[in-house]
């Protein structure tokens, strides 16, 4: 039990944080005691900068190779999970707010995780270096991809027109100055980057916990969150069970098209259908930050939220199938 509740930490105080938001709002509310419009906007830099520290770049040069299964993970990434996610969304436009349905939008163009497939993949006997490079890059393309889609996305939304420079120019601040300060900074480690890197990663989660909390007070306060129905919560979360289980399956069965190694094919597997919390979170309360007048940010982070826990679950039993077939091989 106590393993159990261990390995399962940070889901269960994401939980306790969304819970407490919805009964006490106040505190994390703009205003509030924890001044949330200040503390997340130094939350999402700080996260940044930790993973500049943390992004192991000079090692993209050892799993570049096959370029095909890059290929193929990028187009996953940025392409056929948005044009699936597309097709799966067409019923539920008539069930779910238009917040809750550009939640998953957003969760669609995120990039892989790094630590969770990464792990996931040296586990089953993939390719660890070819997993390094994938979701390094897909990471770092996210930096520009994803809040060009977004505010493209969101603007094109509204009728008023809205102001595209001051906005770059904001997330420029918040997410590459402080990515470019902790790369620059990791340089100068050499050997110690590895052990900085395990160091603050539980800071870096304590981080994301704090700034949902934040996102949740503020929708409360704000009376959105009253208006999402426990049916639609339901629905939200089944569909992102669903969402996940069809990527999934239908990476596999494509992955067989780019005639991979057996190690190839796994690392392609967890890299292509897996999506990152921990850059994805700040990314879109970047993008909140920067235009807050345009959406709700707790509701957009419902599917995200939801698809974490999921693809870790079924990541989690994959992955021991896959490492006990390697032991008995």
């Amino acid at each position: 039990m106590q393993k159990c509740l261990k390995k399962h930490a940070f889901i269960l105080w994401l939980l306790f944080a969304v819970v407490i938001a919805i009964l006490f709002p106040t505190a994390g509310a703009k205003g509030g005691l924890f001044h949330s419009e200040l503390t997340t906007q130094f939350g999402v830099w700080m996260i940044f900068f930790f993973q500049g520290l943390s992004l192991p770049t000079r090692e993209l040069k050892i799993g570049y190779k096959p370029k095909r299964l890059h290929v193929f993970v990028l187009s996953w990434n940025y392409v056929l999970f948005p044009a699936l996610m597309l097709l799966l969304l067409l019923p539920l436009r008539f069930v779910l707010l238009p917040e809750l349905i550009l939640g998953f939008c957003l969760l669609a163009i995120l990039p892989t995780t790094v630590s969770s497939a990464v792990v996931f993949t040296t586990v089953s006997g993939g390719e660890t270096s070819n997993a390094i490079f994938a979701t390094i890059f897909s990471n770092l393309l996210s930096i520009l991809l994803v809040p060009a889609v977004a505010l493209a996305f969101l603007s094109a939304g509204t009728e008023s027109i809205v102001p595209l420079a001051p906005l770059f120019t904001k997330l420029l601040i918040l997410i590459a100055l402080p990515l470019i300060a902790g790369q620059a900074i990791r340089k100068f480690l050499t050997d110690r980057s590895a052990w900085v890197s395990k160091r603050i990663k539980p800071l870096g989660n304590w981080i994301i916990i704090f700034i949902v909390h934040c996102a949740f007070a503020q929708s409360v306060s704000t009376g959105f969150f009253g208006q999402l129905s426990a049916t639609s919560i339901l629905t939200v979360m089944s569909s992102t069970v669903v969402v996940l289980l069809v990527v999934s399956r239908l990476v596999w069965w494509s992955s067989a098209f780019i005639k991979p190694t057996k190690e190839q094919r796994i690392t392609a597997f967890f890299c292509a259908s897996q999506k990152s919390l921990a850059t994805g979170l700040p990314l879109i309360t970047s993008i909140m930050v920067a235009a807050p007048w345009l959406v709700d940010g707790a509701a957009v982070l419902i599917p995200l939220l939801c698809y974490h826990p999921a693809q870790l679950v079924l990541a989690g039993l994959i992955s021991d199938k896959w490492a006990q077939q390697k032991i008995q091989s």
